[in-house]
């Protein structure tokens, strides 16, 4: 009852300050397809259409406030995303399994037309702020319950550690430790560096809580995901480090915070990483890739549409290799890699527009992080950059292709380049006056010069001692 009302103040609370700031609403629709309140609560939200409800009203917001709505400046950004939205939906009319296809598409849909109109609503500090503390919050609730499970129970490999949530998209395990390890630089981020933080220290006392349930979350999964992503940070880290012997001792020192909570069972399974091709967990991951290009070269062009891996249903033995255990299932068995995923049910036309909105997002936050002419931007363009790649290395092994975190990512690094070409902009008008005004100092204090009584005269040329001694001579 009590997380009910607090749910529901929330709501009106982002309803009576987003009706007219679009940034706001959408930071509301953002938290409730996140956090789900409707699938937490044992009271009057259970099972409402909250959702449907925020979307109505984030629509209602951009009417009203269509004056506060910026174009993105990025060409790129405007097209590719209805693009790749247009294409999933001709491949999901021509899905091979179409009662599987149309509610993933449903799902994927949702959360891409809104991640789009992330640019067009932020363009300022305390915007992005607001929708970054939006996201590790969120995010954030199912981290430390699973981190708090982790650390109590210690976990363990196929249990699902956020089953109480009422949130599916995290209960995988792989998938939940990648994410919490993408997490990672944006509880960096608000923790060091973000206005709020830095006017209430307590904020930062809950963000390294976060953070060390991010680790227990790779500790509870026995996810290997989790470790690789967790090296890909490490080692990012280090090479963006502006002080890397500070970096090399955190580093150093995290897996002696962690250690007295792993568990034999945990060694045991990180250890099957040096032999993958005996490991069926692994080795099946290999084979769906192999079954993928084969099923992909009878439909070039389109794939089978959402949840093709159906089609594999019995198939999979038959592409093992010597010397490699042998998978055979007689239900299909999923893609458990982004890229392979979109090539599987898209196509080759929507794997290379998967791979546009990769690239973009990186190179868009990575000069940021480069070019930016403030220190905020500049470590948020990183933080953005370092979460990317983490989550998209770790997507190499799971199944997350429309999942919302890269999405968010996109439109969040194209409205820090949209908040840095402002700030330079503004900067640069500061600059220009301040040189006119110099100059217009500057041509003052020459004409100040060349007048008479700034070298001693007192009037015109025929004034002054020297005058009166030839009129007196006269």
């Amino acid at each position: 009852m009590i997380t009910d009302l607090l749910g529901s103040f929330l709501i009106l609370l982002f309803m009576v300050r987003g009706i007219s700031r679009p940034y706001v609403a959408l930071a509301g629709v953002i938290w409730v397809d996140l956090y789900q309140p409707q699938a937490l609560s044992q009271s009057f939200l259970a099972g409402q259409p909250l959702s449907m409800l925020m979307t109505a009203f984030f629509a209602l917001s951009l009417v009203v406030g269509l004056s506060k709505t910026y174009r993105p400046a990025s060409w790129l950004y405007i097209v590719i995303l209805p693009l790749f939205m247009g294409w999933i939906t001709l491949t999901t009319y021509n899905a091979e399994f179409q009662r599987a296809a149309w509610p993933k598409y449903d799902t994927a849909v949702k959360i891409i037309l809104f991640s789009y109109f992330i640019p067009y609503v932020l363009r300022s500090r305390r915007q992005l702020e607001l929708f970054l503390w939006i996201l590790v919050g969120s995010m954030g609730y199912f981290i430390m319950t699973a981190g708090m499970k982790s650390f109590l129970s210690g976990g363990g490999y196929g249990l699902d550690l956020v089953s109480d949530t009422g949130n599916s998209l995290w209960a995988e395990g792989s998938t939940l430790a990648t994410q919490a390890i993408a997490l990672l630089p944006m509880f960096f981020y608000v923790g060091r560096h973000s206005l709020l933080a830095s006017q209430y220290r307590f904020f930062k006392a809950i963000l390294i809580g976060l953070a060390f349930a991010s680790l227990m979350v790779l500790v509870g999964t026995e996810a290997r995901t989790g470790i690789i992503a967790l090296g890909v940070l490490v080692m990012l880290a280090l090479a963006y480090s502006q002080s890397k012997l500070k970096a090399a001792v955190v580093i150093a020192v995290l897996p002696m915070v962690v250690y007295p909570f792993v568990t034999d069972r945990w060694l045991a399974r990180m250890n099957t990483m040096s032999n993958t091709k005996q490991e069926s967990s692994a080795q099946g991951r290999v084979v769906v890739w192999r079954w993928t290009i084969d099923y992909v070269s009878e439909r070039p062009l389109m794939g089978g549409g959402f949840n093709s891996y159906l089609a594999n249903a019995g198939k999979l033995a038959a592409y093992r290799r010597e010397g490699e255990v042998e998978i055979s299932q007689p239900q299909g068995k999923a893609f458990h890699n982004i890229l392979v995923e979109v090539l599987g049910e898209h196509g080759y036309v929507g794997l290379l527009m998967y791979l546009i909105i990769i690239a973009h997002t990186l190179w868009i936050s990575h000069r940021a992080y480069k070019t930016a002419s403030e220190d905020w931007l500049r470590r948020l363009g990183l933080c953005v950059f370092m979460s990317t790649a983490v989550y998209c290395v770790g997507g190499m092994f799971i199944g997350v292709a429309f999942y919302p975190w890269l999405y968010y990512m996109y439109g969040f690094a194209v409205a820090i380049k949209v908040t840095a070409q402002r700030t330079s902009a503004v900067e640069s008008s500061y600059d220009q006056a301040l040189q006119e005004l110099t100059a217009r100092r500057e041509r003052l204090a020459v004409r100040a010069a060349i007048r008479p009584a700034a070298v001693g005269f007192s009037g015109g040329p025929f004034r002054g001692p020297l005058s009166h001694r030839f009129h007196g001579e006269g």
